[in-house]
């Protein structure tokens, strides 16, 4: 068997494992009734003879919101689990892998938060249309587009951290610290701590530049800047928003950069140090 069929025959399996452990049915349901309510409520505030809201700009903020959490908190234990109870040993005991464990936990994981995001947001279609919110097809693809790029970063942070924790409990304290850092915007704060420090615990009366490219590294902050590039009349719901006049790691590519790299770290990372782990 090739190392890609191997691939594709572990995700298939732990995208079952998802259902088998209703993760998938509760990713949807979640996505689906906070979508179908605020439709419903977004259509009914300006009522039935107005001009609605846009659906995908409405759904747009609270899904952002929501998707780092929810990608944390489902994931985290995705590979520590199989570890703690012994699956793992099993499946390493067939022609799979650690690669495939890894690579694969990450892919199917991803498969099963966005298809539950895409599922959601057209669940809330026919909603929008009977309470008067507008649906434009294209703007519907591209945020649909973002919100899975975005799920796919978390995804990654997710089964990365639980590739390299010893236990449940662990990846759990590790993920919420992981959303606390990046989503409250505390990453922020380290390049000023050092800075700070740098100074002789005194402030620099000026901020130099390498401080702000620190702050564009933050996921939450690039997928920002990324939204603001191709959508900017949406606003993000991550609270950040780029100067008129932009510097380059302010622009979409870099941001899209930036995501791209927090995927392929983690992942990386996550494998490199699951390889030389004694289950």
């Amino acid at each position: 068997m090739s190392r890609l069929a191997t691939l594709a025959l572990f995700v298939r399996e732990d995208v079952r494992d998802t259902r088998r452990d209703r993760q998938l049915y509760l990713l949807i349901g979640i996505y689906a009734v906070v979508g179908v309510l605020l439709i419903y409520s977004e259509g009914r505030s300006v009522g039935f003879r107005s001009r609605g809201p846009e659906l995908a700009p409405a759904l747009f903020v609270i899904y952002t919101m929501l998707t780092p959490l929810l990608a944390l908190a489902f994931f985290a234990s995705s590979v520590v689990e199989k570890r703690t109870n012994g699956a793992l040993k099993i499946v390493l005991g067939l022609p799979i892998d650690r690669a495939s464990v890894v690579v694969g936990t990450f892919v199917a994981r991803s498969l099963v938060i966005c298809g539950a995001i895409l599922v959601s947001m057209i669940a809330a279609v026919p909603v929008g249309l009977l309470v008067g919110v507008g649906v434009d097809p294209v703007q519907f693809a591209g945020v649909a587009a973002v919100l899975a790029l975005l799920a796919v970063t978390f995804t990654a942070l997710a089964v990365g951290l639980s590739a390299v924790v010893s236990t449940s409990t662990r990846a759990t304290v590790a993920a919420f610290g992981v959303f606390v850092l990046f989503f409250f915007q505390l990453w922020d704060q380290l390049p000023r701590i050092a800075l700070y420090v740098r100074h002789g615990f005194s402030a620099p009366r000026t901020t130099p530049e390498w401080v702000s490219i620190v702050d564009a590294l933050n996921p939450m902050t690039a997928y920002s800047f990324l939204v603001e590039g191709l959508f900017p009349h949406i606003r993000s719901g991550t609270f950040v928003s780029p100067p008129r006049e932009t510097a380059f790691y302010q622009e979409p590519t870099f941001a899209l950069a930036v995501l791209v790299g927090w995927i392929v770290l983690s992942v990386g990372v996550g494998y490199w140090r699951f390889r030389a782990t004694d289950l």
